[in-house]
């Protein structure tokens, strides 16, 4: 019953108490303030076209996300606060042999719906519950980019590899350039209710 810590080593309970927050908003709040993490609410923003914002907070993250401050669901923002810490710098460290210092993304709020076809269901990003990145910053001043380095059978695809394969931990949704043309250039992270990694 303890709230989920999202700075300790993941226990069996970890995962199933992030995919908890999706019933309990609130939970979410408290698992930043006991895991001593700052956290920057963002108000609700209500849409007529079912794209509304809530529980949100801007990404809070140890390393330089750029375009700044992108709005992401709470949960969302935990499910970040695991891979960051436990997935993607580990991944860096062993092939790599350094640390993450930035990242690039395409976006994380879009009203739209998927792949914007008019017929496809809502996306993610339309209630702020995805992320798309492109770029990885390295401590070194390397890059390392999806449309350039996914599987080039150097360390870097290896690591991009490790990186789609840590994100499988913590986020309901990961898509990489295996899954279509669509992602070339970028890995989807998202929350939402579906469950796959491709």
């Amino acid at each position: 019953m303890a709230p989920l810590d999202l700075r300790a080593e993941p226990g069996p309970m970890t995962r199933v108490k992030l995919w908890r927050l999706a019933e309990d908003p609130e939970a979410c709040f408290v698992a930043f303030t006991a895991s001593s993490l700052a956290l920057v609410r963002v108000p609700d923003r209500r849409s007529e076209a079912t794209c509304m914002i809530e529980d949100a907070v801007l990404l809070p993250n140890s390393i330089m996300v750029t375009p700044r401050g992108p709005t992401v669901t709470c949960r969302m923002a935990a499910a970040w606060a695991l891979f960051e810490r436990h997935s993607l710098q580990r991944a860096a460290r062993q092939h790599l042999g350094t640390e993450i210092v930035g990242v690039r993304h395409l976006g994380t709020y879009s009203c739209r719906n998927v792949n914007n076809v008019a017929t496809r269901r809502r996306s993610e990003h339309a209630t702020a519950n995805a992320i798309d990145i492109a770029t990885l910053v390295l401590a070194d001043g390397r890059e390392v980019r999806l449309a350039r380095d996914w599987g080039n059978g150097k360390p870097e695809g290896d690591f991009l590899r490790a990186v789609r394969d840590g994100a499988c931990r913590w986020f309901r949704v990961v898509l990489s350039p295996d899954y279509n043309a669509a992602h070339a250039d970028h890995f989807h992270f998202d929350m939402g209710p579906w469950r796959t990694c491709r």
